[in-house]
């Protein structure tokens, strides 16, 4: 009966610690967000192109997809790939943020000054 005890307690100090450090992982996500400044496109890992937030356009990346870039936010406004799980994402304006269209290789990513940027 003893070890069912010393089994329970350690349990419930481990759930304790885990939900310690998604709140921990939480805060750091949530008030270390920043305003985006630039939309950064890559095509298969390369650099396609940089643009400003600022400013609204339509940028066709190579017959695969269009970004758009309106009202200070980015999104994948039409795809070829037939998941369309890009176009479905939701607009993406804070530093940090991406959306990836895995079928044709393309990464939009939100860049700017600040916040926390865990891309390798």
């Amino acid at each position: 009966m003893h070890r069912m005890k010393d089994k329970i307690r350690h349990d419930l100090l481990l759930l304790a610690a885990v939900v310690l450090c998604a709140a921990i992982l939480f805060c750091v996500f949530y008030f270390t967000k920043s305003e985006g400044e630039r939309v950064e496109i890559t095509l298969n890992g390369k650099l396609y192109g940089s643009y400003p937030l600022s400013e609204d356009a339509a940028v066709d990346v190579d017959g695969i997809c269009v970004v758009t870039i309106k009202d200070g936010e980015a999104f994948v406004s039409s795809a070829v790939c037939r998941g369309q799980v890009c176009v479905h994402h939701k607009p993406i304006s804070q530093s940090g943020e991406s959306i990836i269209c895995l079928p044709g290789g393309v990464t939009v990513r939100v860049t700017g000054k600040g916040g926390v940027d865990f891309t390798v």
